[in-house]
């Protein structure tokens, strides 16, 4: 797990490094800061939902014992939501950092 965080933290470094190259390296203001890590946050809240939703309508089908087809199809689409959350959450640790080197002393 810890080599997989740092991964996630070169990750977020590169994020940075490309929001930087197309928008200001430094937010104008805390509320501007504050309007972007909202943004983001609410993008990965709503692909946690759709993980959790998935997972929800395969709980459902194994209880129905739907074929494996069924609930292997949702696998497919929780891994495919499970991957945006994850860059979701990469681009929240990104302007977190953004927001730390525009404001910190």
């Amino acid at each position: 797990m810890e080599e997989l965080k740092l991964e996630v933290k070169i990750l977020s470094i590169e994020e940075l490094e490309r929001a930087n190259e197309k928008f200001d390296a430094k937010f104008h203001s805390t509320h501007e800061g504050y309007a972007i890590l909202k943004e983001e946050v609410e993008e990965a809240a709503d692909e946690l939902e759709e993980v959790q939703d998935q997972l929800k309508y395969m709980w459902d089908g194994i209880k129905r014992n739907n074929s494996t087809v069924y609930t292997t199809e949702i696998a497919k689409r929780m891994k495919t939501y499970a991957i945006n959350l994850s860059a979701e959450s990469i681009q929240v640790a990104a302007m977190c950092q953004k927001f730390i080197d525009s404001f910190e002393k």
